[in-house]
């Protein structure tokens, strides 16, 4: 699922704009533990032309520069993949819940080139292929 279709899937009344509300449950669908004054402010801040909706291009910024800077973080030495073995930590880390095995699983789905490891993408892939 690419966060166009998160958008897509969020934008309950489908007028192409995500309101505060809309955007909450998108947000607590990703990690259950924002508050709602986070998740104000995080709307906030990511709604550039400030004119208090979220239009599909500055959602999917957001997300995909959310899920860079955790991709980076987990790819610890930088080589722009994670190692699927260490999926499980990764996942749990940023709230996902899973097994150790279900997310082999997971991994084992969204690997496209089957190196055993994930890039960008598949970690993309990962994470918005469970919203």
């Amino acid at each position: 699922m690419s966060a166009k279709r998160v958008f897509d899937k969020f934008d309950k009344n489908k007028d192409g704009k995500l309101s505060l509300d809309e955007f909450r449950e998108a947000a607590l669908a990703f990690s259950p533990n924002f508050s709602q004054e986070d998740i104000a402010k995080f709307f906030k801040e990511i709604d550039v032309d400030g004119n208090g909706e979220l239009n599909a291009d500055e959602f999917t910024s957001c997300i995909e520069k959310m899920l860079k800077e955790v991709f980076d973080f987990c790819d610890v030495d930088g080589d722009g993949k994670i190692p699927a073995s260490e999926s499980y930590v990764t996942m749990t880390s940023i709230g996902m819940t899973c097994t150790e095995e279900s997310c082999a699983e997971k991994v084992r789905a969204v690997d496209a080139d089957g190196d055993g490891y994930l890039n960008f993408e598949e970690f993309m892939a990962l994470v918005i292929g469970d919203i």
